[in-house]
Formats: structure tokens, sequence, C-alpha cells
């Protein structure tokens, strides 16, 4: 199975790559660059002309670019899923008869869920896609399934990565039924998603918009989970009762975290006040785990990183913007105030960007020295990497909720904060990922070569 994980990794890096380039790649800044290559501009685009920033748009817009980015999140989600799997594949699964069998469902899921997705929603609103894009879903979901057929954990490193697995199937069947209920009440789930944007009381009488709430909020923190054992995995613990107490913390942590997510669906608000506590206690297990790495590499610096942006960079702006919602008390926007649409925005897009950056520069690290070790280039492609995620985070906080107060005006592209912060650390992250990108495939091909 080691041949077949490895080429499946390179497939993985490059598809995540290519997505996510193709996302930059249709931001305002590159306007001129499509143009010049003949990629027209998408309906529903938020980006206004006449202003020169993101502005709020008509229903029928909204509708398309609402489902657009849908469909562009759970895209990234399956690529950066499977390039995990595919570790913990190699790891705990290398004695399986059934390995190969499950990685390649999973790979034709993803492939599937990608061409289908991107296709609806970018090119072609052909319900073809739309099918292609539930049928890769589905096989994901199976390939999941299997795997808990196969895994038996042992050890409480094994255990945490066994809940996860099933708490994150747990959320792919709310999410599911959310799916498979939108067609047919489209019109109050799409009122609702508006509403909540300004009166969250309404929203939370609508059982879909609460079933969105609990499965997207369980997904990413339970992905986040998964990713950051299989990076402590790969190093050395230090021994001792407080390692040994930690691993128990985070089983009854990441379970409390995702039945409280899960629990909005049914109850709402009520459910929704204990999402924080619980993943407050979830994050503090594991930035005190990283603390617990023996040996000073690039994995213990990201998972360090990473949880540190957990906390100053979502779990307290979180709480305090979430105090703030309805009367402003840390932050000058009244985000339940029509005029300040574009905050609340902006918070939210930056909020969930973090989110998915950390498992993707996680993973990142860990493919630039598993399983080769990329060397003096890899070292430098994750440290590049590494402080752009780092900066750049900050950096979208500042831009999300640092703000002077002011009048409502379009979401401005030319704010300073992301003129000097923000689109430089992108720029030094991108160079990073890059560079990693490149050695990585250099490295494929030379052992494949060597092989035959």
């Amino acid at each position: 199975m080691g041949d077949v994980s490895k080429f499946y990794m390179v497939i993985a890096f490059t598809l995540a790559v290519s997505l996510v380039a193709y996302g930059v790649l249709l931001s305002p800044p590159f306007k001129p660059f499509r143009e010049r290559i003949g990629l027209m501009e998408l309906e529903g685009t938020r980006y206004n002309e006449s202003a020169g920033g993101a502005d709020i748009i008509n229903p029928h817009s909204g509708e398309i670019y609402l489902g657009r980015i849908t469909f562009m999140y759970h895209s990234v989600f399956a690529i950066l899923l499977f390039g995990s799997f595919l570790v913990f594949a190699r790891i705990y699964l290398k004695d399986s008869r059934e390995a190969k069998h499950i990685l390649d469902l999973m790979f034709i899921g993803v492939l599937l869920t990608l061409l289908g997705g991107v296709a609806y929603g970018y090119i072609t609103r052909d319900f073809l896609f739309h099918g292609l894009f539930i049928a890769g879903l589905s096989f994901i979901f199976a390939s999941g399934l299997l795997t808990l057929k196969e895994f038996r954990p042992k050890g409480m490193m094994a255990w945490n990565i066994y809940i996860s697995g099933i708490l994150l199937l747990l959320g792919g069947i709310i999410g599911g039924w959310l799916g498979a209920s939108f067609m047919e009440h489209r019109k109050e789930f799409l009122h609702a998603l508006i509403e909540s944007r300004f009166t969250p009381s309404l929203a939370e009488e609508n059982v879909y918009w609460r079933a969105l709430t609990a499965h997207e909020h369980a997904m990413m923190a339970l992905a986040l989970v998964f990713v950051f054992f299989i990076a402590l995995s790969l190093v050395k613990l230090k021994g001792g009762k407080t390692t040994k107490y930690l691993l128990y913390l985070a089983i009854p942590s990441q379970i409390i975290m995702a039945l409280a997510s899960y629990s909005v669906w049914f109850f709402g608000a009520i459910a929704h006040l204990a999402i924080t506590p619980a993943a407050i206690l979830l994050i503090f297990s594991t930035l005190m785990l990283s603390f617990r790495v023996e040996e000073w590499n690039l994995i213990k610096l990201a998972l360090l990183i990473g949880n540190a942006i957990m906390w100053v960079g979502v779990a307290i702006p979180g709480a305090l913007v979430a105090m703030s919602l309805r009367k402003p008390l840390f932050f000058n926007p009244a985000f339940r105030d029509e005029m300040w649409d574009w905050a609340e925005l902006a918070y939210n897009i930056g909020h969930w960007h973090i989110l998915l950056l950390t498992w993707g520069v996680i993973l990142f690290v860990i493919y630039i020295i598993y399983p080769i070790s990329l060397g003096k280039m890899g070292k430098i492609a994750g440290y590049l990497t590494l402080g752009g995620y780092l900066i750049a985070s900050i950096g979208i906080n500042l831009y999300m909720l640092g703000n002077p107060p002011g009048a409502y005006s379009p979401n401005p592209y030319d704010n300073i904060f992301l003129k000097t912060i923000v689109e430089p650390a992108l720029g030094m992250l991108s160079l990073g990922v890059a560079l990693g990108y490149l050695t990585c495939l250099k490295e494929f091909l030379r052992g494949f070569k060597e092989a035959n």
C-alpha cells in the first residue's frame, strides 16, 4: 500500500494547490489577467466595480454566490480530508488488506466531488454535475464507514483519531440530511441564512439553518483534531502522567464539542452556548500536547503556532464577537445593523479561512517531512509557510475587527491591514507552498524513475 498511498499523496497535493490557485485567480486583483486569458466574470459576484470593493448584492445573485461558495468549500474540504486520510492510512492501516480499496474508493469520491462541484458552481448549472458532486460525497462517506471496520485502535493516540472519525461521520449524516432537504425547502433556508445576519432569533427558528450551523462547526473542528493527532503520531511525546492525562482529556473534549454542535440542530441557541466552552477545553488539551513533543522540529513548530492561532485568531475573537453581536461591546461594528453587513461578512469569511488554512498548513508540514524528509529545501518551505500563516492570521483579525469607526462603505480591498500585513504574508506563504510542492514533486518523480 505504501507506493499507492505515496502516489495519492502527490495527487492530493496537486489537487489542493490547483484548486486554491484557481480560487486566488478569481479574486479582484487578478481581473486584468483573467480578461487576457478570456476567463469571464462570474454571475453573483460581490465585487462592485464602481465602488472598488465587496458590496451587498440582490437576492438572486446572492443565491448563486452562496451556492458557489458551498461547492468550493466542500471541494477543498474533500481534498484536505483525503490528504489527511492518506497519512493516517500509511500509519494505522499498513497491515490492512482492504486499505488499498478504501483509498481507491475515497480517491474516486474526491474526484467526483471536485469535478461536479467546480463544474456546477463555476461553469454550468447542469444537474448532472450536481449529481456527480453528491455521488462523490457519498463515496467519501462510504470509505469512512469501511475504515471504521478495518481500524483497530491501540493506545490513546489511536483512540482519539478513532473518535474523531466516528464524529466526522455523524456530522456527514447531518450534512447529507441538509443537502437532501435543501431543494424542497430552499426558500425558507436561504431566508433564514440571510436573517441570521441581522436577527439570529428568527434564523434559529429554522431547522435547516440550525442543521447548517451544527454541521459546519463540528466538521471543521473535528477535521482539525483529526490532522492534529495524525501529526502527533509522527513525533515522540514526552512520557509521564501529564501526557497520559492530556490524551485522555482530548477524548471527552471532542465528544462534548461535537455533541454540543450537533444539538444546535435540535435545540438552537441553548445548545449553541455549549460549543465555545467545549471547544476551549479541546484546544487547551491540544495546545498542551504540542508542548509535550520531545524533539524540536517543524511539526512541533506547526502545532504550537497552529494552536496559538486557534486561541489568538479564532477562539478569543470569536467569543468577543459573539458577545458583541446584538450590542457592540468590544468592537465598533454593530454586526446586526444592516449598514454593517460588510463587517460581519469580513469576520465570518476571515474566521473560516483561518480554520481551513490551519488545517492545510499543518498537513503541508507533514507532507514535507513524511514519508520522505525534503531536507534543507523542505525546511525553508516550511518556515516560509508557517511565517506567512502566522502573520496573515493576525493581520486578518486586525482587518476584520480593528478598523476605525465609520459609516457604511463597501468592503475595501485597499485597506491598510490588507495591503501592509495580509497580502505580503500570503505572498510569503504562497512562496513556501510552491517551493515545498515543487520539491515534493521532484522527489516523487526521482523515486518513480529509480523504481522503474
